[in-house]
């Protein structure tokens, strides 16, 4: 969706809610909206819950409010439903912006912008919605906060010279594509290790606080705090340790059957509540000639995190297929949607190694 085509400047809009992903990725575009000056309620919801929440908030918004939807896709129902919303008369306004390939179909409306890829690059929600605000010359004002409450924060007004907006603009373009080069795994590509260790330090922090940290850094200039720094340290020791245990303890289930994939595959199973992208990545490349994908269990939370390396296997059409979502080559779904089969496999696997 080109914002030049809303039906009215967005700061004109009586109030602007955002559902997005909870992710890095998912958080992003709520750091850019700020930082455009764009005040907005975010609601931060899971994949499997999206058209719950947006079937919600259709039901409850009102005339003369706009609703962005960024890093998710809808189903057939919700799509349908705000269709007709986008169709009435009324003020009321849905955009959508995603860049998964499992949600391309979505392009058929004229609300929905999905894009993978644009010139040869990976894209991500955040890079997506800076890059619509940027064309549709919305100019820097950032959004800064006196209370820790992320629905009861205060604006504080302030002037910009062009100069403090040039400084805020680069820097906000340097997040934007850290957050893309993570989300896209690009950064492991690259060897751009910064991008990582920003979503390291995105899930060791509060959600609001992880926010007004960035937003601080296009005052300051400094992407990591003190306190950040140190964690990061610690991290990176931990992880350590992490990659070395769980590389022992992985299972391979052998030429296991899943939907959404033509031929049996044969996959890395781990189990543990943190760093599954970095274990899933390591894993994959570490084990590329014995497995095609790393599934990365997580007991506490119902979810299994997919990794693959290559083009071999197509992980977001396996995960599409158990009412999950992602990208080729890193997606997720719950655990119960794979059922008490592929549990059984693994048992099985396990007893057999």
């Amino acid at each position: 969706m080109d914002f030049k085509k809303l039906p009215k400047k967005l700061q004109n809009y009586e109030n602007i809610h955002l559902i997005t992903h909870t992710d890095l990725d998912g958080v992003g575009p709520s750091i850019v909206l700020r930082a455009f000056g764009i005040t907005h309620s975010p609601y931060y919801v899971e994949t499997r819950k999206v058209d719950e929440a947006v079937q919600t908030r259709l039901n409850e918004l009102n005339d003369h409010e706009l609703l962005i939807i960024t890093d998710l896709s809808v189903n057939e129902e919700t799509a349908e439903m705000i269709d007709k919303v986008n169709k009435k008369p009324d003020g009321r306004f849905v955009v959508l912006l995603d860049h998964h390939a499992s949600a391309v179909s979505l392009n058929s409306y004229e609300w929905a912008t999905v894009l993978p890829i644009v010139n040869d690059i990976k894209m991500s929600a955040t890079t997506l919605i800076f890059k619509a605000l940027k064309d549709a010359e919305y100019e820097i004002s950032p959004i800064f906060h006196s209370t820790e409450e992320e629905l009861e924060e205060i604006e504080k007004n302030t002037e910009y010279t062009t100069m403090e907006k040039e400084t805020f603009f680069d820097r906000l373009a340097h997040l934007v594509e850290d957050i893309r080069l993570y989300d896209t795994w690009d950064w492991n590509v690259l060897s751009i290790q910064e991008a990582t260790d920003l979503n390291t330090i995105f899930y060791a922090r509060r959600r609001h606080d992880f926010i007004h940290a960035r937003m601080d850094y296009l005052l300051n200039g400094q992407l990591f705090t003190a306190e950040d720094l140190a964690y990061l340290q610690f991290s990176k020791e931990e992880l350590r340790k992490i990659l070395k245990k769980k590389s022992k303890q992985m299972i391979i289930v052998p030429q296991y059957q899943l939907k959404g994939h033509d031929t049996p595959i044969n996959i890395g199973v781990v189990e543990t509540d943190s760093y599954y992208s970095e274990l899933g990545n390591h894993l994959a490349e570490k084990f590329e000639e014995e497995i095609d994908a790393v599934f990365i269990i997580s007991l506490v939370k119902n979810r299994v995190s997919l990794r693959s390396i290559g083009d071999k296997v197509n992980l977001s059409e396996i995960a599409k297929a158990y009412n999950g979502g992602g990208h080729p080559n890193a997606s997720g779904c719950d655990l119960s949607e794979l059922g008490a089969e592929f549990l059984l496999a693994v048992l099985e696997a396990s007893k057999n190694r």
